[in-house]
């Protein structure tokens, strides 16, 4: 497990092993509606807006990194220069179409970056970005985050997780 220390503190990360045992809670990453309070003023509207166009089309935004860090501990993690990292499960092909759709345009409306990961099938996880840059038709592979390894995988065996 890690720790990140913020900025001000050096930005260190720290790890841990820690026993199964030793847990005494688990959840899931938070959600982007319980995490924009702690997100900079400026940002507020443009998270709010994009967390309500992510619902429209079924789509539960969770964040990770330094808003979720920030939204947790209360210490300060996020600059202006930060970008927010999502994560969201994709249920169908025409739902991770609109998501991607919808990160692009909300980049390019918001002024803001967004970085993060779709979930395919559970728990594997491709970034947004490469996805996003997948050509029409080509049998390409991505690099999928599995829990314990990362491996490239075609796109299309992916694809076949939301059939």
């Amino acid at each position: 497990m890690g720790l990140a220390l913020p900025p001000a503190q050096g930005k260190r990360r720290i790890a841990l092993n820690v026993p199964a045992d030793g847990i005494a809670r688990y959840s899931p990453p938070l959600l982007l509606a319980d995490a924009i309070t702690h997100a900079p003023v400026e940002w507020q509207p443009a998270l709010a807006e994009l967390d309500v166009a992510a619902q429209d089309i079924g789509i539960e935004l969770r964040v990770y990194g330094s808003l979720a860090w920030q939204a947790l501990s209360g210490l300060c993690y996020l600059s202006l220069q930060s970008d927010i990292d999502l994560l969201w499960h994709a249920q169908s092909h025409k739902q991770l179409r609109q998501g991607i759709a919808l990160l692009v345009r909300w980049e390019q409306s918001s002024g803001l970056r967004a970085d993060g990961e779709v979930l395919f099938g559970g728990s594997l996880a491709v970034s947004w970005r490469e996805w996003a840059m997948l050509e029409n038709g080509a049998e390409q592979r991505v690099l999928v985050k599995r829990e314990r390894s990362a491996e490239l995988v075609a796109a299309s065996e992916l694809l076949e997780l939301l059939a």
